[in-house]
């Protein structure tokens, strides 16, 4: 794909998420059912199975971006503290937490010191990122991560990657491109984060994966 309609989409979706109308339809659109309100639970699980007992080491969370907070009741448990960064500040004032910070940020240019947390959360946000940008997104994250970074990927080799594209073709819609699951390591990599392990999601039928990584200090 080339690099103008996928700048093209990235700038739409930028403004779709500035509209406070779609901020506030957010969660009961994207959410709703049974099965699509436990993902941010489902995520939660996977990241405590993979950090295991290293998740007590965990103290403070940065979620970016954070959007409406799904995150943070997960997060902020065992008195861990955690900051939502989101460039919307209409996604923002959705948030349904009590006493997490909420910081208006571009995940190209976050406002924190080097390793500021422990755990850096990018969840539904990296597949829309252009291909191009992706690097700096994950490498801006590392930095301001003092060692864990979760993200979730989506990858081209699962039955809703096959029926989205298809649908995009159909519709003459341009769709993001999903990641070659052969990829994820080497772009995590020129980052300076090193996979620690992956969580995929039914397997053929999905194409969510929860990419862990550690970064690697020189």
């Amino acid at each position: 794909m080339s690099e103008a309609p996928s700048a093209d989409r990235w700038r739409a979706k930028q403004a779709h998420y500035q509209d406070p109308a779609v901020a506030r339809e957010y969660d009961a659109r994207r959410f709703a059912g049974a099965r699509k309100s436990g993902d941010t639970a489902r995520f939660w699980r996977a990241i405590e199975q993979g950090l295991g007992p290293e998740l007590a080491r965990v103290h403070s969370v940065l979620d970016t971006p954070g959007g409406t907070g799904r995150f943070a009741a997960f997060a902020a448990r065992e008195g861990r503290s955690c900051v939502l960064a989101d460039l919307s500040h209409a996604m923002l004032a959705q948030a349904h937490t009590s006493g997490v910070p909420r910081v208006q940020a571009d995940a190209l240019a976050l406002p924190f010191a080097d390793a500021s947390f422990d755990l850096v959360l990018c969840m539904r946000f990296l597949f829309h990122v252009p291909r191009e940008l992706q690097p700096r997104v994950l490498a801006e994250l590392a930095r301001v991560s003092r060692r864990f970074v979760a993200v979730d990927v989506r990858h081209g080799c699962a039955w809703s990657a096959w029926t989205r594209a298809l649908r995009g073709k159909l519709l003459a819609r341009a769709a993001a491109p999903r990641m070659r699951p052969a990829e994820i390591d080497p772009l995590f990599a020129a980052a300076g984060l090193a996979v620690s392990g992956k969580r995929w999601f039914a397997p053929g039928f999905s194409e969510k994966v929860l990419v862990l990584a550690e970064k690697q200090v020189p």
